[in-house]
């Protein structure tokens, strides 16, 4: 992941009244990520196109610290969750405030990366209210090391300037102190960690927070318990948790990959490529495990799966217990692991099955529960993109049809192709997008912000 992002002051400005710490930092900002600037402007009063806009750098930096764990760990919510209004005013520029126009930027982590995404303004929006335009519209994904280093060098900046002025106490300063002390300090870190991905301002639910971390993360695991509180609004995770646990106490039978030790080993050599974002990785690696286990690119039977774990099929078929989130509970060596999955469709209990083998295959972790949720974090990009390809792989589909489907043909081709893997329509759907061999808008899921859904 090389991508430059860059918040720049590129001239301060003189301003003769208002709040001094607002006066002291009005600057030009200019704001890059990679090859587009978001702060590409058309002012519609001067009727010229300039890179920067005129705004506070300290009410910037303010919201960038006060939101700053957010922004770090916190995945993408979808709009129609309860809590999505409490994200966006968490993760999008445009609520910075102040009086000024900020940029239409969000920021979207899965933990090694954050996907920046800017919206900018059709020409047609001519609105009277705002005097500036934001022309580009991208998104590019960067690494987290670079969002906090590039964040961490203008805060220094804006810093530098209110001292420079005289001004030694500041929102800014109370902000910076408090969020480098907390870096410092795991232990402050991981609660800190834990509240973003719950969707929680630092101290906003101290008790619950740790609770979970004292009573859950000890029986779930540490990452096991992140990947469900980033999936989990914060009322209901106690709940969630609660009802898991009771499925997990009910598994009997304990599933084991044969020759386990040596196909990990070709996974570290095969998908440890640097700049692999999840969904290459999972894509990788599902072939890696297709090729050890003769699969080529024909379809694999549920009987197939069992066998391969060494259970029976009835084991992934049968009856099982209610659970909010598919899981597999580690069993007592760590190699065994016992199989929960929350879906009764076959299609949706042979993907989070495949989900769990991807899993245990490449997350190597001393956790009692390896979960596969509905959260935009890389693990479970990366358990998506693997059960896909897995169960139904692309490359196959780009070798039969070369050449764009007719959307006359697409109920009959994608009905076609879903019988045969055994797999649902969507998946093949998502599959024909990825491959270009259908309009990106005809994916009708969202699994992954950098590429079509899994």
């Amino acid at each position: 992941m090389t991508k430059r992002f860059e918040i720049a002051i590129q001239d301060w400005i003189s301003e003769e009244s208002g709040d001094p710490q607002i006066q002291a930092t009005a600057a030009e900002i200019s704001i890059k990520v990679g090859l587009h600037y978001v702060t590409e402007v058309e002012d519609r009063r001067a009727k010229t196109v300039r890179k920067s806009i005129r705004a506070s750098a300290a009410l910037l930096a303010s919201w960038l610290l006060s939101n700053w764990w957010r922004l770090r760990w916190e995945p993408s919510k979808e709009p129609g969750r309860l809590d999505y209004l409490d994200w966006e005013l968490s993760h999008s520029l445009a609520a910075t405030g102040g009086g000024y126009v900020w940029p239409p930027l969000t920021f979207e982590s899965d933990g090694p990366n954050i996907l920046l995404r800017c919206e900018g303004q059709t020409k047609s929006d001519r609105s009277e209210l705002s005097p500036i335009r934001y022309l580009n519209s991208f998104a590019e994904n960067i690494a987290a090391s670079t969002f906090e280093s590039s964040i961490m060098k203008f805060v220094e900046d804006v810093l530098e300037r209110l001292n420079s002025t005289g001004i030694r106490k500041s929102l800014v300063h109370e902000l910076w102190a408090e969020t480098t002390a907390e870096q410092e300090h795991p232990q402050q870190t991981s609660q800190r960690k834990l509240e973003a991905l719950l969707g929680l301002d630092p101290d906003e639910d101290e008790h619950l927070v740790k609770d979970l971390l004292k009573r859950w993360q000890r029986r779930v695991g540490k990452d096991a318990l992140e990947e469900i509180a980033a999936a989990t609004e914060s009322a209901s995770v106690e709940k969630v948790l609660g009802t898991a646990k009771e499925a997990a106490e009910s598994v009997e039978t304990l599933a084991q990959i044969s020759k386990v030790h040596g196909l990990r080993a070709a996974l570290r050599t095969g998908i440890s490529l640097g700049g692999m974002v999840p969904w290459q990785r999972g894509r990788q690696a599902a072939y890696i495990v297709r090729e050890a286990w003769g699969l080529g690119m024909r379809p694999i039977l549920t009987q197939g799966i069992a066998d391969q774990l060494q259970i029976s099929a009835s084991a992934l078929t049968g009856d099982q217990p209610k659970t909010p989130f598919s899981f597999a509970v580690r069993g007592d060596t760590g190699e065994k692991f016992g199989v929960v999955l929350s879906r009764p469709h076959i299609h949706s209990r042979r993907f989070d099955v495949a989900r769990l083998i991807g899993d245990h295959l490449v997350f190597e972790t001393d956790d009692a529960w390896k979960p596969a949720t509905q959260a935009l974090t890389a693990r479970q990009k990366f358990q998506r993109a693997f059960a896909a390809e897995f169960l139904c792989p692309s490359e196959e589909l780009a070798k039969r049809y070369n050449s764009p489907i007719e959307l006359d043909d697409l109920d009959d081709v994608t009905c076609s192709v879903a019988e045969e893997y055994n797999v649902s329509q969507t998946l093949v759907l998502n599959h024909f997008a990825n491959r270009n061999l259908i309009p990106q808008s005809l994916a009708t899921e969202s699994g992954s912000t950098d590429h079509a859904a899994y």
